[in-house]
This record gives structure tokens, sequence and C-alpha cells, in this order.
């Protein structure tokens, strides 16, 4: 017995590469709700910490520490923010629960974020309803 199946192992696949884009660091998208709220001060601070000389980062979530420097730290925020929208390197449907939430029972309650509400960067992967 599993408390689940995916539709399709070969989506589930390209999924998890599409996520973990070989490793690169990523923002988890609750998280990446949050900092969507003050593009601004978000990068006002990316641009204060990348002037610092490191080359580790630990994380809170998923693996640690990363090996990385400035340079690749702030390419992990550009990814989300740098082209002006809100968006996450998964599919679409990863996201659909958390942008329902906002767009209903959190409208009322959470500050708008002029980015725009969560989404996918390549659409629907098919892992839900054997698309």
């Amino acid at each position: 017995w599993l408390p689940f199946q995916w539709p399709d192992p070969e989506a589930e696949r390209r999924e998890f590469e599409q996520f973990s884009a070989g490793g690169k660091p990523n923002i988890l998208p609750i998280i990446q709700i949050i900092l969507a709220r003050d593009r601004d001060a978000l990068f006002g601070w990316l641009d204060r910490v990348t002037q610092w000389d490191f080359n580790t980062v630990v994380p809170a979530h998923l693996d640690a520490p990363l090996e990385i420097g400035p340079e690749a730290f702030a390419q992990t925020f550009a990814f989300a923010f740098g082209e002006g929208r809100n968006e996450v390197r998964s599919c679409d449907e990863d996201v659909q629960f958390l942008r329902k939430a906002e767009e209903g029972p959190l409208n009322f309650s959470v500050y708008k974020s002029p980015l725009g509400t969560l989404r996918g960067k390549t659409g629907e992967c098919g892992l839900r309803g054997g698309a």
C-alpha cells in the first residue's frame, strides 16, 4: 500500500529534474511568496550580502551546505524575480495550491506582490490527473 502513486513515473522524473536543475540552489515556493512582497527590499538586501566574501551557504532546508559564492547566490534570486515575474522553475501545477490560497482565503490578509501570484515557469507537467 502507498499513500499516493504518480500517474506517470517519467513525468515525475522530468518534474524532479526541472525542480532540481542539476543541483542549483532554489527558493522554496512558500518562502518566495513572502519574499515577492517587497522586491526592492529583497534586492537591497541581496546587494549587501553579495558584497561579502563567502564560498559556502547553509540553507535552512534541503541539502546543506552549498558550496556557492556571491554570484551563484544572487542567481538564485534572479531566477525567481529577475524578469519581473513571481515564477518558480517547477511546474505550474506544483504551486497551484499555494496560488489558490493567495488568491482565495489569504487574499484579505496577504500583502500583494507587484510581481503577481506564484506561477510555474513552464506550465503543467502532467503529474496530476493523468494529463
